[in-house]
């Protein structure tokens, strides 16, 4: 762990509602418009009008790139969801948070530009990164063009259910004022 990138492993114990502030949490799906890629995308226009927007942002972004630093910048809990390959069967989920998060993404860099990995050290060297982190991943299939593979269409109730419940349980803390569980 770096000396400027906090201990992602520890529950915030300040999150807090302020207002006229941007929302402590948000859920951010990522992603691109093609095949098994729209996996983040599809997940947070599911979850768009579930919670109050006062509390938790959700938005959907295609390729965010760079820009996956301001879109983290202030919160307090990111919940980032997107499609992922590990190797693991299509269709299974994955939940990542804290040093697992850095510890996955170290591993990989994007084929197609400024990925994932590449903007969150961006924002740990811009003092940018969240207290928290958690990634949902769903491992992709194979489906080419704008087809969501038959694992991943079947697979994507269930990361819905998960990443609400994952929500859920952060706003619970929020309105108890403890730290998200």
């Amino acid at each position: 762990m770096s000396r400027n990138q906090p201990d992602l492993d520890k529950p915030d114990e300040n999150l807090r509602l302020q207002p006229d502030m941007p929302p402590p949490i948000r859920m951010l799906g990522i992603g691109s418009a093609a095949g098994d890629d729209r996996a983040g995308l599809l997940v947070a226009q599911a979850l768009e009008d579930t919670f109050d927007p006062g509390e938790i942002s959700v938005s959907t972004h295609d390729h965010p790139g760079a820009r996956l630093v301001s879109l983290m910048r202030g919160a307090q809990l990111v919940v980032l969801v997107d499609a992922v390959r590990s190797g693991a069967v299509p269709g299974t989920l994955h939940r990542l948070e804290g040093q697992a998060v850095w510890a996955a993404v170290a591993r990989y860099t994007c084929t197609h530009g400024f990925g994932l990995a590449e903007a969150l050290r961006l924002a740990e060297k811009l003092g940018q990164i969240p207290r928290r982190l958690v990634l949902w991943g769903i491992e992709t299939g194979t489906a080419a063009g704008g087809e969501v593979s038959s694992a991943v269409r079947e697979a994507l109730p269930e990361l819905i259910k998960a990443v609400a419940n994952e929500v859920n349980l952060a706003l619970s803390a929020l309105h108890r004022g403890a730290a998200p569980a």
